[in-house]
C-alpha cells in the first residue's frame, strides 16, 4: 500500500487530486489518501444539487458546494471532518464491496476504543448514530472508494446546510439529520484535533505503507482537473431539464428520480437524479429509453437491448420499465 500525504483544504482540489492519483500516477498498489476540507457540501454524482441544500443558508455561511464523481448522498465537510480514500488502480478487477473499505476503518476505530459498526449499504455507526458515510466510483483506471469521519464537525451547521428528503429520514427511522449523526471526539478524549485523529488512524490502518509525495507537476495536473470539472458551476449545479413527468422510488441501491420529457407518448429525453450507486455511466440507459413508447412492454424491450444488469443487477428490467411507465 502507498500513502500520499496531503495538507490542502480546498475541496475542489482534494477531489481533483483523488481523481488524478487514480488516473495519472500509474501506481501498482492500493493507495490511501486523506483530506480535510474547509466548510463545504459535497453532493453525489447524480443528485439535483438545488434540492439537496439549503441554498440561502449555504450562501450566507459561505459554504462551498461541489459535485463529486461518486454516487450516494450529499455530505457536509468542515475542518472537524476527516475524509479517507482508498484508491485501487486496477481497472480489470470487479468493484469491491463496501465492506472491503469500511472494515479496516471499523477495526482501527475499535482498536482506539470506539464501538464502531457497519450499517446498511455504506454507513458506519457508533451506538446507533452515524459517524461515516461512504461512496465509490469506477472507471477505466480503477476504483475510488471514499468516506467521511465526523470527528468534531459543527453538527448544527451540518443540519441547517443539508436538505434531505423526508422519506429518506423516515427510511432511517429518524426525524432529522441532527438526530441521526454524532462526532467521534467524545469517544476519543486523548485526541484533540482532526489532524491528530488522522495520524492515529493512519498508524492503525497503514503503518507499513510506503509514503510518496505528489510532485509540482502532479499538483499542476490536479489543478487543471479542478478548474475543468470541480470548479465549474455547470458540473456542480447542472441545468434544469425540461420534463412532463417525474418518477421517484427508493430501490435497494438508493433513490432514483427521473425527469422525463414525453411527446405523443414517446420518451424524448430522460434525466436521472438520486443517491444511487452504479459502476458505469448511465448514458447508454438514457439512449435506450429515448424514442421508446411510454409503455411497460416497450420499455422492457428497450432495457433488454442493453446489458441492463451491468448497471442495476438487483433491479429487473420489467420492474424498472413499470416504474418509468406508471410511476409505481
Amino acid at each position: 500500500m502507498y500513502f500520499i500525504p496531503n495538507e490542502n483544504l480546498d475541496p475542489t482540489l482534494n477531489l481533483a487530486m483523488e481523481q488524478y492519483i487514480l488516473s495519472g500516477l500509474n501506481l501498482d498498489e492500493e493507495i490511501l489518501f486523506f483530506f480535510i476540507d474547509r466548510p463545504s457540501i459535497i453532493v453525489g454524482r447524480h443528485q439535483n444539487t438545488i434540492d439537496e441544500i439549503n441554498l440561502d443558508y449555504v450562501k450566507a455561511q459561505d459554504i462551498q458546494v461541489v459535485r463529486r464523481l461518486s454516487g450516494g448522498g450529499s455530505v457536509y465537510h468542515d475542518l472537524g471532518n476527516l475524509c479517507f480514500s482508498f484508491i485501487l488502480p486496477f481497472p480489470n478487477q470487479p468493484v469491491p464491496d463496501f465492506s472491503s473499505f469500511t472494515e479496516p476503518v471499523i477495526r482501527a476505530l475499535r482498536t482506539m476504543g470506539v464501538p464502531a459498526e457497519k450499517s446498511g449499504r455504506n454507513d458506519i455507526l457508533v451506538e446507533g448514530a452515524k459517524i461515516s458515510g461512504n461512496a465509490y466510483y469506477h472507471n477505466k483506471f480503477g476504483t475510488v472508494c471514499h468516506g467521511t469521519l465526523l470527528f468534531n464537525t459543527d453538527l448544527t451547521v451540518l443540519a441547517r446546510a443539508l436538505n434531505p428528503k423526508p422519506e429518506k429520514l423516515s427510511a432511517k427511522g429518524v426525524q432529522s439529520v441532527r438526530s441521526r449523526v454524532t462526532n467521534l471526539n467524545g469517544y476519543l478524549p486523548g485526541i484533540k484535533t482532526t489532524v491528530e485523529f488522522r495520524e492515529r488512524l493512519l498508524s492503525e490502518i497503514a503503518r507499513d505503507a510506503k509514503t510518496i509525495e505528489l510532485s509540482d507537476a502532479d499538483l499542476a495536473n490536479a489543478e487543471g482537473i479542478a478548474d475543468e470539472r470541480y470548479r465549474n458551476p455547470l458540473w456542480t449545479f447542472g441545468t434544469s431539464p425540461k420534463y412532463t413527468l417525474k418518477r421517484t422510488r427508493r430501490f435497494p441501491i438508493g433513490e432514483i428520480e427521473l425527469r422525463i420529457e414525453v411527446r405523443d407518448n414517446i420518451i424524448r429525453d430522460v434525466v436521472f437524479f438520486g443517491d444511487f450507486f452504479t459502476s458505469q455511466e448511465i448514458d447508454p440507459i438514457v439512449d435506450a429509453l429515448r424514442g421508446s413508447e411510454l409503455e411497460t412492454g416497450a420499455l422492457t424491450a428497450a432495457l433488454r437491448s442493453i446489458d441492463w444488469k451491468a448497471w442495476f443487477p438487483t433491479i429487473q428490467e420489467e420492474d424498472f420499465a413499470a416504474f418509468v411507465a406508471q410511476g409505481d
